[in-house]
């Protein structure tokens, strides 16, 4: 997990994959009005006084394309925990009062000019979907009527990225949601991967530093998927190498799903043998035999013939 988080770390420091992802995901008005090209990396300083700030939030600030609208800022949170906050309200609320504290120490800001807008933004991956309530209001206890105005109010937004149906990823030439599809892959999605591959990465004359991000963070995710295969050198220059490689995955992942499918025949066959000698079985020898290894089945299948109990076999 922590390798995970920081490599989303590394790929969002880059501006252009910050664009991709509001661009792509925040399906707002005021998306348009902003200037990306004025996108800029904030010191995490301002947010650190009194708040030991966690690796994966970053900010940053671009101005608007209107006139005398000053910077825009976004809070822009990476949260790969396996469960979603139920008080991440309170702890954005936090985060963006320390931003303005420091913004309004170093004098950034005046009176005359205002405070600017502060978005917060979640991007979470976690297995189970996000419940936890995106606005501070719905933490509230039943308050007095006309109580609220006075009340802290914050909203964020969130982008549950599982939860991306497959319209919302199919954004063509968004980088951020081809880096989406290309970590949802499984292995029989193998096929595809060269395609998204090329979709995902920029050109070497592009921008190969962020090339070289992508290429890293894509080699950890192949690692996860098929451990033990050899994964491609960082220069990923030849086409030809690529197509060898994705031949060389689809085969081992053929094999491994082969011989899956003989481990659970082989469990199949000795629970009917089990049954044949020793009649019908509880949902305890079931068990462990559906979850005894290769090396322990083997072992089984020379014991079934020969002992005269299940707990001679071990199975009691």
């Amino acid at each position: 997990m922590a390798e995970h988080d920081s490599g989303y770390k590394l790929l969002f420091s880059y501006s252009k994959m910050v664009e991709g992802l509001l661009r792509g995901f925040v399906r707002q008005g005021w998306v348009e009005d902003l200037d990306f090209t004025t996108l800029e990396r904030v010191n995490e300083s301002f947010t650190s006084d009194g708040l030991e700030q966690r690796h994966a939030d970053m900010v940053w600030r671009l101005r608007s394309k209107s006139e005398g609208k000053g910077w825009f800022y976004v809070f822009f949170l990476l949260e790969f925990q396996s469960t979603s906050d139920p008080f991440m309200a309170v702890r954005l609320l936090t985060y963006v009062a320390l931003l303005y504290s420091g913004l309004v120490r170093a004098k950034a800001v005046t009176l005359k000019e205002g405070l600017p807008a502060v978005v917060s933004v979640v991007l979470y991956n976690g297995k189970r979907p996000w419940k936890a309530p995106i606005d501070l209001a719905s933490l509230y206890r039943s308050v007095p009527p006309g109580c609220i105005p006075y009340l802290p109010q914050l909203t964020y937004i969130l982008i549950d990225e599982t939860r991306l149906t497959p319209e919302e990823l199919a954004l063509a030439g968004n980088r951020v949601a081809s880096l989406f599809r290309v970590e949802t892959l499984k292995r029989e999605d193998l096929p595809a991967l060269q395609a998204e591959l090329v979709r995902l990465l920029p050109r070497k004359d592009e921008d190969p530093e962020l090339r070289r991000a992508l290429l890293r963070w894509v080699q950890r995710l192949l690692r996860r998927l098929l451990p033990g295969v050899t994964i491609l050198d960082d220069d990923f220059e030849e086409m030809p190498m690529l197509e060898e490689t994705l031949l060389e995955w689809r085969d081992e992942a053929r094999k491994e799903g082969l011989r899956e499918g003989e481990i659970k025949g082989r469990r199949q066959f000795l629970l009917e043998q089990l049954e044949q000698r020793f009649g019908a079985l509880s949902p305890k020898v079931r068990r462990k035999v559906k979850t005894s290894s290769e090396k322990r089945l083997q072992e089984l299948g020379r014991r079934v013939l020969v002992a005269g109990s299940l707990a001679e076999m071990g199975l009691e």
